[in-house]
């Protein structure tokens, strides 16, 4: 098939409004499902521009009418799922009360196993740069950064979603490494090293986890030194 006629082809796909289709049906989309289609039309056509690619600015501008026509048409669902995924937002960004623990502690486990679990899957998340990393603490943790004031946690996760979006916005990436474990009683003090992916520094990082009021493992201390922002 000639590059004409598969341009073609593309473009009376697009003609049903095909970005409609592909936000609304695309369980990665995490965005504004209210005209979701012509969104997705707008911010290809603003990259094709300055990428001054041709087949993609055509693309975009035949679909977006089809699009504007098929996201009219479908706000009696769309607004709702938005009126839900802004209430989810909200309780996610909760900080005046305990989310649930990133792990569940198994029962008869040994404190050094939950704090391996729960070290683990924060880590994982860190290294996403994944708001849910905010998860980890507990809202009562007490944070230590070199340089700043103590904090509770309540007031530590909002700075730390900002701290994570600024991350990753400038493509590095931030990692915890090499953990080891001492006991003391209910609670497990980790220490643990940080490393950012531009530079070679690693520097030491101290946790205590151990279960809150509600039985659930999250960190309820850290004690590091400040990472300098892009």
């Amino acid at each position: 098939m000639s590059r004409a006629r598969a341009f073609a082809l593309a473009a009376a796909l697009c003609a049903t409004g095909c970005m409609t289709i592909d936000t609304q049906y695309d369980a990665g989309y995490d965005g504004p499902a209210v005209y979701s289609g012509t969104r997705k039309d707008a911010s290809i056509f603003s990259g094709a521009l300055l990428d001054f690619s041709i087949p993609w600015i055509v693309i975009s501008l035949v679909d977006f009418p089809f699009s504007a026509i098929a996201d009219t048409v479908l706000l009696p669902v769309t607004i709702p799922r938005d009126k839900e995924r802004s209430a989810k937002q909200v309780e996610e960004n909760r900080v005046d009360a305990e989310r649930a623990s990133t792990i569940q502690p198994h029962p008869g486990e040994p404190p050094a196993g939950t704090a391996a679990r729960l070290f683990t899957e924060c880590a994982a998340l860190l290294k996403q740069e994944s708001p849910h990393f905010a998860d980890c603490y507990s809202i009562d943790a007490k944070v230590e950064i070199t340089g700043s004031d103590p904090l509770r946690g309540a007031d530590y996760k909002p700075v730390l979603r900002q701290g994570l979006e600024r991350w990753r916005s400038s493509g590095d990436t931030i990692e915890w490494r090499n953990p080891s474990y001492a006991t003391d009683g209910d609670h497990v003090r980790i220490s643990a090293q940080r490393a950012v992916s531009t530079s070679g520094t690693r520097l030491p990082v101290s946790l205590i986890v151990g279960p809150g009021p509600d039985g659930q493992w999250r960190i309820l201390e850290e004690i590091s030194p400040g990472v300098t922002n892009p």
